[in-house]
Order: C-alpha cells, then structure tokens, then sequence
C-alpha cells in the first residue's frame, strides 16, 4: 500500500511540474512609437525602435484606457504565451523626451509576429 501512495504522489508531482512549464510565459521589453490604437479590436500598432511593425492585442483592457496616443514614445511589454503561442502587451509604458532608449536587443530580431495587415 506505501509504494501505491508513494507512486501516486510521485505521479502527482510530476504532473504538476509538467503542468507548470507546459503553461509558462516569456515576456519580452520593446522600445518603439505607437503608430496606432485600435479601442474596438483592442490592439495596439507599434514600430519597434529596428522599425518593425507590429499589431497585438493587449491582455488587459485598462492599458488602453493610459494616456497613451499615437506617435508616442513607449516601452512595450510583450508576453508569449507557450500554451497558445499567443502574443499579447501586458505593459505599456511612456518613455519620457530626455531618456534614452536601450539598443534594441536581439529578441527584436525575432521579435512577435509582424503585421500582416501591411502597416
């Protein structure tokens, strides 16, 4: 009977680590300019600071309710999701006249998906 319980708690255990890494998220930090913002679909357009552009949607409605506008200069924090290979912002942040913008790393080379739409 002790190694039927060690057994399912090992089981258990296990699943549970799987479970864990099978539902992880990367985020990533990208500097760029707003080019547009869509309050109906929810996404955001942006151009990465290599000039990249980009349309995600956002994963949580109260980012687009910033003070944010087009042309503005942002921080964007972009999740992947591993379970879906979704793409979403999580974080958007203004980046202020006099402070600098961090070179672009090399995650922007593979950055989120482009826009396919021709923006």
């Amino acid at each position: 009977m002790k190694k039927a319980k060690l057994a399912i708690a090992t089981i258990c255990l296990l699943w549970t680590a799987v479970a864990t890494v099978l539902i992880s998220e990367a985020a990533t930090t990208f500097a760029g300019a707003i080019v547009s913002i869509d309050q109906v679909q929810h996404t955001i357009t942006f151009q990465t600071s290599t000039g990249q552009t980009w349309t995600m949607p956002v994963a949580d409605s109260k980012i687009m309710k910033q003070q944010i506008a087009k042309g503005d200069r942002v921080k964007i924090n972009v999740e992947l999701s591993d379970s879906d290979l979704s793409q979403r912002i999580t974080k958007v942040t203004k980046i202020h006249k006099d402070e600098l913008i961090e070179p672009p790393s090399s995650f922007d080379v593979f950055g989120p998906k482009p826009d396919r739409r021709g923006g």
